[in-house]
């Protein structure tokens, strides 16, 4: 590669100078210095130039007393060199008009501000500085810019922010700034050297641009033009462009190939690849794109096909799921992403305005800006691919448990906090399947959820799902029912829940699955409660709940459904992650009473209340129930005859006729003993302990009723 040939014209001491000659020395930028000219005889950076062997010269007017005749010497000396171009590194006087004829668009300055403030006649050194604390400006910096007739007033090239400091002096401001140049200069001399800048003064740049949502995408794209940015593009964001009078290349005018397969290859071109990969810091692949003839493209702008919106139409087909897969829009954002360091990539409508908030502060798209893009790409491609394959999955009724699995979540919320405040927390919420769930809900009023509302909402309404036949309501406290209760209407259902433990559902969550009207809302304002969840509130009901600012009230119309056949049940280990289909059964085939006494009807209905209640408890779990109202929950304890004792213990109305339920089998005869002798007529439990028999001649003992259910349902 040929190295660019430049002369560097100075006034001072040269450090930009010798910033130029370490970055060749040091890290073999492909530069040589021709020649360094001083207007100045005394000009230190001269000797920097002699230091170097580099040809120095000094053409002023103590040698040159005539301007004409200094204009006509300057311009020689620079034309025996053969110049590739000029570089104005503090050079303090104006370049003649027939330099700036002979050698337009190849004479660069380095100016010590963000042009256009603080430039023009008189703006140099120090003067510069002193006028931009005089201003009050937050940032300063440097520019790089092509030299034209006027002063400071040729095209942008590059610039850098310095950020000034409330105790900066014109010194200490002056400092910051030099070593900003220092890197800017030598930046701009490597992307003319490696092509990445016309020499002919026209900056290079090319944004391909294809998207699916077109918000904000056309004033984005008229704003990027104006920063001389050449627009590609195809299909409907053409056709989107061409409408808004936006100029726009065609891509087959990139690659020289015209679509084909239906639109299903477009982009897949080497010349489309190669100019988004190629890395502008290497010579080989600028040498590559050379010989190639592939131009580079600097900005991708991409989203793509809308999977999601596409397989959760009713009634979609497989065969439009799968012409929904967006192809090369990922390959094009992942090489893009993988090239960030010289390509801006943006797959997000709403980060167009921080590019062009940076391009109209005068300054590059910065690294840490193309690092969060590139990002957010990986982020986004990273969760496409994860849908459709979840989609393939189910669809395809495959193996639920592959041997690598991978999970997509959207963002619905940050939370304040996690469990404890010290603890950082968000909400997510699956793709698919959330008809029913919480993710669904709309808040209509009230505080921010956080993490332990969710928690235990989510919990209330796993709950409230068993219970579709009735009124119900649904008490949770800690992610554990407190209270729950079927009646003949909503505000029965909710005494009956509340009566059970009217401590505990202080501060707790209610769910009910009726519409809540205004006698039920007054009588839910008589305590704290944290959240309602219902499917509908009438409106002089919500008004009377709204009196309480802070009650988060949450309307969730499906809530009644229930999760499917397919959803997973997730637990976070160390190092980690069990996974297991979601408890949607309640009994198994082998339901049947085990005892010489059988359950009557009214018995029977009401142990298969209480075993919907138990299915929701911590385990070990008890619940004692009567006539559609939990009385006792024992829950979370090591033993079961502790669990029992504790629901026995903790109910408010006397336990005599009512049932008991137990989420696992009674591995000894005590549980049965004490619920004998609280009054407790029938039992139903899962069985499958090798005292089954004990424990069923225990209930014998006392004309107890008892029920296998054949299934067990633990919960931890």
């Amino acid at each position: 590669m040929r190295k660019l040939r430049i002369a560097v014209l100075i006034s001072g001491g040269g450090s930009n100078l010798q910033a130029i000659i370490d970055a060749v020395q040091g890290r073999g930028l492909p530069v040589e210095i021709a020649c360094v000219i001083s207007n100045r005889k005394d000009a230190f950076g001269l000797k920097r130039a002699e230091k170097f062997d580099i040809e120095a010269y000094y053409i002023g007017k103590g040698n040159y007393p005539v301007e004409k005749d200094r204009n006509d010497a300057l311009l020689a000396t620079l034309n025996q060199e053969r110049l590739d171009l000029i570089v104005l590194a503090g050079y303090l006087a104006i370049i003649p008009s027939e330099v700036i004829q002979a050698y337009r668009g190849k004479i660069i300055n380095i100016h010590p501000s963000l042009i256009p403030k603080h430039c023009g006649p008189g703006y140099y050194g120090h003067h510069v500085h002193q006028s931009v604390l005089d201003a009050g400006d937050p940032i300063s910096g440097a520019t790089t810019h092509f030299v034209d007739e006027g002063v400071d007033t040729g095209a942008i090239i590059y610039q850098e922010t310095v950020p000034v400091l409330t105790d900066d002096t014109v010194e200490s401001l002056s400092q910051r700034v030099l070593r900003v140049e220092h890197e800017l200069l030598v930046k701009t001399l490597e992307d003319f050297a490696y092509g990445r800048i016309n020499r002919g003064g026209v900056m290079k740049k090319r944004a391909l641009i294809s998207v699916s949502d077109k918000t904000g995408i056309v004033e984005f794209a008229k704003k990027l033009q104006l920063h001389g940015v050449e627009l590609i593009s195809t299909g409907g964001t053409e056709k989107a462009l061409r409408e808004a009078g936006v100029p726009v290349m065609n891509i087959t005018d990139v690659t020289g190939f015209p679509e084909c397969l239906d639109g299903r290859v477009k982009t897949l071109h080497p010349a489309v690849h190669g100019g988004i990969l190629a890395m502008r810091s290497s010579e080989d692949h600028m040498e590559q794109l050379k010989k190639l003839g592939i131009e580079t493209i600097d900005y991708v702008i991409i989203n793509l096909y809308p999977f999601k919106n596409t397989v959760i139409k009713p009634g979609v087909t497989f065969e439009e799921a799968i012409e929904n897969i967006d192809i090369g829009g990922p390959t094009m954002l992942r090489s893009a992403a993988k090239n960030h360091q010289d390509v801006v990539v943006i797959v997000d409508p709403s980060d167009y305005e921080r590019v062009i908030s940076e391009l109209e502060s005068g300054a590059n798209v910065s690294h840490d800006t193309k690092y969060d893009l590139a990002l957010k790409v990986f982020q986004h491609t990273a969760h496409y691919d994860a849908m459709i394959a979840e989609y393939l999955m189910k669809h395809g009724k495959r193996n639920p448990y592959p041997e690598t699995l991978t999970l997509t979540f959207e963002k619905v919320q940050d939370l304040r906090y996690g469990e404890n405040p010290h603890q950082n927390a968000a909400f997510y919420k699956e793709v698919f399947e959330t008809k029913g769930t919480l993710s669904d809900a709309i808040q209509i009023h009230g505080k921010e959820l956080s993490y332990n509302n969710i928690n235990d909402a989510s919990g209330a309404l796993a709950l409230l799902k068993e219970l579709e036949e009735k009124p119900a309501v649904v008490a949770v406290k800690h992610a554990s029912p407190c209270g729950v209760g079927t009646g003949f209407d909503i505000l029965h259902a909710y005494t009956k829940a509340y009566d059970c433990d009217p401590v505990s559902i202080f501060g707790g969550i209610v769910a009910v699955n009726r519409k809540v009207d205004l006698k039920t809302a007054e009588k839910m304002n008589e305590t704290f409660l944290e959240i309602i969840i219902a499917p509908d509130f009438d409106d002089d009901a919500l008004e009377c709940l709204k009196q309480k600012k802070n009650l988060r009230l949450l309307k969730l119309p499906e809530i009644s459904v229930k999760p499917s056949d397919m959803q997973k049940d997730m637990k976070k280990t160390p190092g980690g992650l069990l996974v297991q289909n979601a408890d949607t059964l309640l009994v198994g085939e082998a339901l049947r009473s085990v005892t010489e006494r059988i359950p009557t009807k009214k018995e029977m209905e009401e142990l298969l209340f209480a075993w919907k209640v138990v299915k929701h408890a911590k385990s070990n779990g008890i619940v004692i129930t009567r006539d559609g109202q939990t009385l006792g929950l024992g829950q979370g304890q090591v033993s079961r005859v502790w669990a029992t004792e504790n629901a026995i213990r903790q109910s408010n109305f006397p336990t005599k006729g009512a049932v008991l339920a137990s989420d696992a089998f009674f591995p000894f005869a005590d549980s049965i003993k004490a619920a004998a002798e609280a009054g407790i007529t029938a039992i139903i439990q899962p069985g499958g302990s090798m005292r089954d028999q004990e424990v069923i001649d225990e209930a014998n003992k006392y004309g107890m009723a008892m029920v296998f259910t054949g299934m067990r349902h633990f919960k931890h």
